[in-house]
């Protein structure tokens, strides 16, 4: 018995390899994995973003607690400064040291003290205060603001009623 092979005409032109799909090598993958060293554990990322979250939640509420901080203390400056110019006014229109210090101790922050001095044509007001921080992380700051008025011309009775147009007594 004879066998026929039959083959396949030839193609026109030269004939290619079948493509092989590769993918590109990193300088050092070879390929295959890796072993770690004599006597050395497998390296794993696992726990790796805990340990991050470990490190950055304390970084994080240290740095808000600082920015809070920083936020009560302008605060306070402001509300210093406000104070020392309501002072000011109150002393300088012809109220008495006690109510002119009345009136910036309501503007003041909680437990500041109001100095009022006065020279011959101007008054001068300081309001000095101490914003304690929860907690001893922090240090206390210390506020101090001023403000300067002339003082105004007596007024017929030498002194101004409080209690005037867009004004309440201190109280």
């Amino acid at each position: 018995m004879t066998r026929i092979h039959l083959r396949q005409p030839k193609a026109a032109g030269p004939r290619l390899a079948p493509a092989r799909r590769t993918r590109p090598r990193r300088p050092h993958d070879s390929g295959h994995a890796t072993r770690p060293a004599k006597g050395h554990a497998p390296q794993s990322d696992s726990g790796q973003a805990t340990a991050e979250l470990a490190l950055g939640l304390p970084t994080l509420s240290a740095v808000v607690l600082l920015a809070l901080w920083l936020l009560a203390a302008a605060g306070a400056q402001a509300r210093a400064q406000e104070a020392a110019r309501i002072g000011a006014r109150a002393a300088a229109r012809g109220d008495d040291d006690g109510r002119a210090a009345a009136w910036a101790r309501l503007a003041a922050p909680p437990g500041a003290t109001v100095t009022i001095s006065r020279q011959a044509d101007e008054v001068t007001v300081t309001v000095q205060a101490r914003l304690a921080a929860t907690g001893s992380l922090l240090p206390p700051a210390h506020v101090t603001a001023s403000a300067v008025a002339p003082v105004e011309p007596a007024t017929a009775g030498g002194q101004v009623e409080p209690g005037g147009p867009g004004e309440a007594a201190p109280g």
